[in-house]
């Protein structure tokens, strides 16, 4: 048993120093619109580097310099969009560069998370109460690859309607967007798109979904008294996050872990998350321990490694926009030092 402090996560004031203890790792994020994941914003990354913010200062500044970024306090990635930005920012992150073997990014595309939720939340939850595993031969991926390739053709003008109506019934608050979707109208959505489904794969899939209404109804309960824990719950951030640090953990041992400061980050979701990752939920994708040796949260102005980590986090969102069939400028500047950085991909496709 690991040790998890319970006044996890620490409020990190001062700078992060590498001293005789174990290595900092800044993490942070780009892309959160938290649990509205049918947000335009379609690609959620986290990235994190191993450096403290001493070292990461001297490397700011050089990036500052080269992008022609004086002015302003707090560096950020809208910043770094002109060629001679993009190009001070991948040549430090491609091999031989200032940030070389420090970066770890995970990406997520929204769009596959809300297919993923629905099996995970719903379809799995039903399968794992009757003593069946869907995760140890790649079932659940599998069913949510199918439901999200499948479900446009399949279910054509109701599967927009069908998502959203399943991630304003999932998530915790909804504002202003309309009355929040209730389990008896959900289900009367899944019934209507049963009897006009197009794809058996699609109309298998939604009358497993129709089998699941007691945890629907649970789901619902858990939200609306904040219980979600570390498994339930649509913010990106949640899956993500674990993904991160184990990979951490894998490169670096038990590190010192500054986060970017996320209301998610209570003291009762960090005991849970670092819990869990130590007696690890047959759900995860992964199989190893997971831990770090003091898990800390900061705000980026007072912390360049931040800085440094939200620059890596929106070089693999913009990066894995343009792979699913997106384009940008930005994107073909980064892509060519960023795509080896990224670990892991939640989308239909995990390779590419």
């Amino acid at each position: 048993m690991t040790t998890i402090d319970p006044a996890w996560p620490r409020w990190a004031e001062e700078v992060t120093c590498d001293d005789a203890g174990p290595v900092w790792v800044a993490v942070d994020e780009s892309g959160s619109t938290g649990e509205n994941l049918t947000d335009p914003q379609g690609v959620f990354a986290h990235a994190a580097i191993r450096i403290d913010d001493e070292t990461a200062e001297s490397v700011l500044a050089e990036l500052r310099d080269r992008a022609k970024v004086t002015q302003a306090p707090e560096v950020k990635f809208k910043q770094f969009t002109k060629l001679r930005g993009l190009q001070a920012l991948a040549d430090a992150l491609a091999p031989g560069g200032a940030l070389a073997g420090r970066v770890i990014i995970t990406v997520a595309d929204k769009q596959f998370l809300i297919a993923s939720k629905m099996i995970d939340l719903l379809i799995e939850e039903a399968a794992h109460e009757q003593g069946i595993d869907l995760y140890s031969d790649g079932s659940a991926r599998q069913m949510a690859v199918t439901l999200f390739r499948d479900g446009p053709r399949g279910l054509g003008e109701l599967w927009e309607p069908l998502k959203a109506a399943f991630v304003s019934l999932a998530r915790a608050t909804q504002r202003g967007a309309g009355e929040k979707e209730t389990v008896e109208l959900f289900f009367a959505r899944l019934e209507q798109a049963r009897w006009r489904c197009y794809r058996r794969s699609v109309e298998d899939l939604l009358k497993m979904l129709l089998t699941t209404r007691a945890h629907a109804e649970d789901l619902v309960r858990s939200t609306e008294q904040r219980r979600s824990g570390l498994f339930p719950g649509l913010d990106p951030l949640v899956t993500m996050l674990p993904l991160t640090l184990h990979h951490i953990y894998a490169e670096h041992g038990s590190v010192r872990l500054l986060h970017d400061e996320q209301k998610v980050l209570t003291s009762e979701f960090t005991h849970d998350l670092l819990w869990h990752l130590w007696n690890p939920y047959p759900g995860l994708p992964h199989g190893g321990k997971t831990r770090v040796a003091e898990f800390c949260t900061g705000r980026s102005h007072r912390h360049p490694s931040i800085q440094l980590a939200d620059l890596a986090a929106s070089a693999g969102r913009v990066v894995t926009e343009a792979q699913l069939g997106g384009s940008s400028t930005e994107a073909e500047a980064l892509t060519d030092a960023v795509v080896p950085l990224i670990r892991d991909r939640l989308t239909a496709d995990p390779a590419r």
